[in-house]
């Protein structure tokens, strides 16, 4: 099984082709790093395969998940860590925790 499948992948704002059909798969079990100047679409596909943006075209599965068609289950199965520090600095753990586990639709634990 493949942990990510990217088909023919675009993506534009307004007249900015940021996606223009990228297409790769990564194995289970590979390490994969994604590598390029400002402006390559990185932060663009990324947020296109956690479900923060949406393709104009093409197809994103995770595990086996279309990210559009079923989203709950493939954002369970991808974990993001941004680059920035993106928390609250008057949060306990257990509240980052708490607050943090919501995008991901967990309750109560």
């Amino acid at each position: 099984m493949l942990a990510i499948s990217i088909k023919d992948v675009r993506k534009s704002y307004g007249k900015v082709q940021a996606l223009d059909g990228v297409s790769f798969d990564i194995k289970q079990g590979e390490f994969f790093g994604l590598l390029g100047p400002n402006g390559a679409g990185k932060t663009t596909l990324i947020s296109t395969m956690a479900g923060l943006s949406r393709p104009d075209s093409g197809t994103i599965e995770v595990m086996g998940h279309d990210v559009e068609k079923d989203f709950r289950i493939a954002r369970r199965q991808l974990g993001v860590v941004p680059q920035e520090l993106v928390f609250d600095p008057f949060f306990t753990v257990r509240e980052t925790l708490r607050f943090q586990s919501g995008y991901f639709g967990l309750r109560q634990r």
